[in-house]
């Protein structure tokens, strides 16, 4: 028997038992959407868990940290970057250099306070660090008076002289990119009076330092948990600020022995190591810690939680896999039955010759059709329900734990297709083993039956 004619005969068959193969296939389209949604669930728990660890930063980087307690091992300086930077897989070891605090000037406006998030790369290091502004530009190689600022540090600036009011939501400084210029003072500010400290210990007055006036090139979006309070100044500006902040301190007579210490021999509290892959973190960061060095990634608590995702969503395609089950029985149903009201038109097949194979197709198609046209009716229901489910957004994604996410549901092409290969051998399988009753009966008790 030809292709053809089985297909014609199946679907004919299955039009004419156009409630039972309805319903049979409604089985397996609840089937199919519960265990399409169920995994879509899950993979969208793992892809709003990624979104808000980049937000924390770049995955590809380890922090490094030293707080030396006299621990000379744990001292890191600049022949240390470079053994960091033999280890495999590591691009670049960056120092987080971070010892100055200075005074930031804008117009009108004054961080009450010297700022404490100023951090000293190059425009190679940013770069590498892989750090991306939201407004303007980054760092230029040659550029020595131009500065980078998260959007958040706008909000520590105030009026000159007054403080800053923390039981109240902070304001945003007005800040023009292309007009206004911000002062970087060494000098240190009396809190109360809002006047400069121009006296040492000894009561003589002493020449007040100048500021140092830059260009903020670009503003690091608020949204960066990293980058959004941080300022970011080049390793030339850094040295001149250092000198000015030492020779201020000299005056004052603030500056101490060990300080002196501290600032010759130059060793760094923080390190980035960029890797080049995000796969080769953990290994890399192994290495770093046998090397006796506290260090940290994300990726350790990203593992942690794919494994947790993983087996959220082993659960929710487990609830699915029970609806297909309830699917395959009512398919295997439907073909039984549909034996027992076929036996006669079975056993005269048989008699004109009709191989069977053919019988045994024939069955197996109608299962087949079944699962196919249930497994892209439950696909398609489920991308409209996902749709829905994304558009309702936040209080659906509170009900199931998702917060901060910003998808409900994801389907992917490959699951859409994985549910539709899915049902048709659901199908297949649930008709296999009443195709072969059909293809082992009797010819003649089959005429025989009325």
């Amino acid at each position: 028997m030809k292709k053809i004619d089985l297909i014609s005969m199946s679907v004919r068959n299955l039009w004419r038992r156009k409630l039972r193969t309805a319903l049979t296939i409604l089985g397996v389209v609840i089937g199919a959407c519960s265990i399409i949604l169920m995994l879509s669930l899950g993979l969208a728990m793992e892809k709003n868990m990624e979104e808000q660890f980049a937000q924390m930063g770049d995955l590809t980087l380890i922090q490094v940290w030293s707080y030396g307690g006299g621990n000379s091992t744990q001292e890191i300086d600049d022949k240390v970057l470079k053994e960091f930077e033999k280890v495999d897989h590591v691009v670049r070891a960056i120092p987080m250099l971070n010892d100055i605090n200075v005074y930031l000037s804008s117009g009108k406006y004054r961080t009450p306070d010297p700022y404490w998030e100023i951090y000293v790369m190059d425009a190679v290091d940013i770069e590498a660090l892989g750090y991306k502004v939201e407004e303007g530009r980054s760092l230029l190689p040659e550029e020595t008076r131009s500065i980078l600022m998260g959007k958040n540090v706008l909000q520590y600036f105030t009026k000159r002289g007054k403080q800053i009011d923390y039981s109240k939501e902070l304001e945003f400084m007005p800040f023009d990119l292309e007009k206004d210029k911000v002062t970087l003072e060494v000098i240190q500010y009396d809190w109360e009076t809002g006047k400069p400290q121009l006296e040492d210990v000894n009561g003589n007055k002493i020449k007040a330092p100048k500021g140092t006036e830059v260009n903020v090139v670009g503003l690091f979006p608020e949204t960066s948990m990293d980058l959004a309070r941080k300022v970011i100044i080049p390793r030339a500006l850094y040295e001149e600020l250092k000198k000015e902040q030492i020779a201020y301190k000299k005056a004052m007579g603030w500056y101490t022995d060990e300080e002196a210490k501290r600032d010759k021999k130059r060793t760094y509290n923080e390190v980035m190591i960029k890797v080049d892959h995000q796969d080769n973190v953990v290994s890399t960061l192994e290495q770093i810690k046998s090397m006796g060095y506290d260090a940290y990634n994300n990726m350790e608590w990203l593992e942690q939680y794919k494994q947790e995702a993983a087996a959220k969503r082993m659960a929710l395609g487990g609830i699915g896999i029970v609806s297909f089950v309830v699917a395959a029985i009512g398919i295997a149903n439907t073909m039984m039955m549909s034996i027992y009201e076929r036996t006669k038109e079975i056993g005269v097949m048989k008699v004109i010759g009709a191989k069977l194979v053919d019988i045994k197709y024939l069955f197996l198609m109608e299962a087949l059709f079944i699962g196919l046209i249930g497994g892209i009716l439950g696909a398609s229901i489920s991308v409209g329900i996902s749709l829905i489910l994304n558009a309702i957004g936040e209080p659906i994604a509170r009900m199931l734990g998702m917060w901060g996410g910003t998808t409900v549901s994801l389907v992917p092409p490959w699951l859409i297709a994985a549910g539709i290969i899915f049902s048709t051998l659901v199908g297949l399988v649930s008709g296999y083993f009443p195709a072969r009753k059909a293809m082992k009966l009797s010819a003649l008790s089959a005429i025989r039956t009325e």
